[in-house]
């Protein structure tokens, strides 16, 4: 993986400039209403394995693609980035529909990057498929950052659930495609980075990382500032490579011997947290009461709407969607062989959930699946539970 570190004024480049020993192992990211003395140093600037250019939408500085374009030729970036609406997949489709056409007429000589956007998972898949179809070589993901309200500041990711799975989803959805996600890069997602083989992630914060009180008194914030960026990032990324490619959410109890499998609920609670206490439907109010009579033999994996597959311990936060059919059918080509894996794990597997729901599951996997309307579901979920606790009951008896 490459990482990529943002820059933005002539001191960046001079403190990479230093890390003649590391040429080819960073790229650098900048945007396009930088000044033109820093375009020019930008240009020049020769340690990177490559530069890519930003459109600076986020900076409230919404350029046309001509302006961008030329802006993007003048720092002889390698690669440009459409502009992308946050988490808005049909806008950002037409953004890039308009750059194709400018990039084509303006005959440019750098690649240009589209972006996936979305609200779900699936909606992910869906962008970053169409995007493709478009003929765009490499589609970045973006959106992956939560953004304050009313404001056009994007903050750090709150749960990694939703971007470890989105990029789970294009990893088997697209096994041989350039993931690149936009502004997630941080130490400690470098082994899961890694493991699904992330092409690159821009970092924005490594200037920052400096004593003020060390730098004012011995004037070493550009020596702090490398020696940071050597130790806490170019050194954990070789340590962190792996051969180990599992990069499923797949992590059963070693004491489960059956997986309940539940459709995610309407009904939600107000604030994020474990995915088992978020929704709060009368399904789930059962399985938390039963869970809490001490059964550590049952795992629960839920299928979410916007999420995907996840854990029940999985932190979330309350979202208003619903799992269409196309929504289903993305997700049952992306979790099939999740779902044969967890079928063979488990003693037992008990399905439980609506139409869409349950088509995500391959129909010959050996399981149970719950029949008929939610109550009648619901009491087939109870008789599951209290028929295998009594036949263990049962069976210890005998023992004795």
């Amino acid at each position: 993986m490459i990482p990529l570190f943002v820059v933005d004024r002539p001191a960046s480049l001079r403190i990479l400039g230093g890390l003649t020993e590391n040429k080819g192992e960073f790229g650098i990211l900048a945007h396009a209403f930088t000044t033109r003395n820093f375009k020019k140093q930008f240009a020049e600037f020769d340690l990177a394995a490559f530069k890519i250019g930003d459109s600076g939408i986020y900076q409230k500085n919404d350029q046309g693609y001509k302006e961008i374009f030329s802006a993007y030729s003048e720092m002889r970036v390698d690669y440009g980035i459409i502009k992308d609406f946050y988490r808005d997949r049909e806008k950002t489709l037409e953004s890039a529909k308009m750059a194709l056409r400018e990039h084509k007429k303006g005959k440019y000589k750098f690649q240009l990057v589209g972006v996936a956007q979305g609200k779900s998972v699936a909606e992910y898949i869906q962008s970053f498929r169409e995007q493709k179809n478009l003929g765009l070589e490499i589609v970045a993901i973006g959106g992956l950052l939560d953004k304050i309200p009313k404001h056009v500041r994007l903050v750090k990711v709150k749960h990694d659930v939703m971007l470890k799975n989105v990029l789970r989803a294009i990893r088997t959805e697209f096994p041989d495609e350039k993931l690149f996600p936009l502004g997630v890069f941080n130490r400690k997602r470098l082994q899961f980075f890694n493991e699904i083989g992330v092409w690159a992630s821009d970092y924005k914060g490594w200037i920052f990382k400096y004593n003020k009180a060390q730098a004012d008194a011995k004037n070493d914030r550009f020596d702090q500032t490398r020696k940071y960026v050597i130790e806490n990032v170019l050194k954990p990324l070789h340590e962190s490579e792996s051969k180990n490619n599992d990069y499923t959410n797949i992590k059963p109890n070693n004491k489960a011997k059956r997986l309940l499998i539940m459709a995610c609920g309407k009904v939600k609670k107000d604030g994020p947290g474990k995915a088992i206490n978020v929704y709060d439907g009368p399904t789930f109010r059962m399985v938390r009461k039963y869970l809490k009579t001490g059964n550590n033999h049952l795992d629960v994996k839920i299928i979410s709407a916007k999420y995907g597959l996840i854990d029940s311990k999985d932190k979330i936060s309350p979202y208003d969607l619903l799992m269409d059919t196309e929504s289903a059918k993305i997700y049952g080509n992306v979790y099939a062989s999740d779902f044969q894996n967890l079928a063979l794990r488990y003693d037992e597997v008990f399905l439980l959930g609506g139409k869409n729901y349950q088509s995500i599951v391959p129909v010959e996997l050996d399981i149970k699946r719950a029949a008929g309307k939610i109550g009648e579901q619901l009491s087939q979920l109870k008789g599951w539970l209290n028929d295998t606790d009594k036949s263990k009951d049962e069976k210890v008896k005998v023992i004795q």
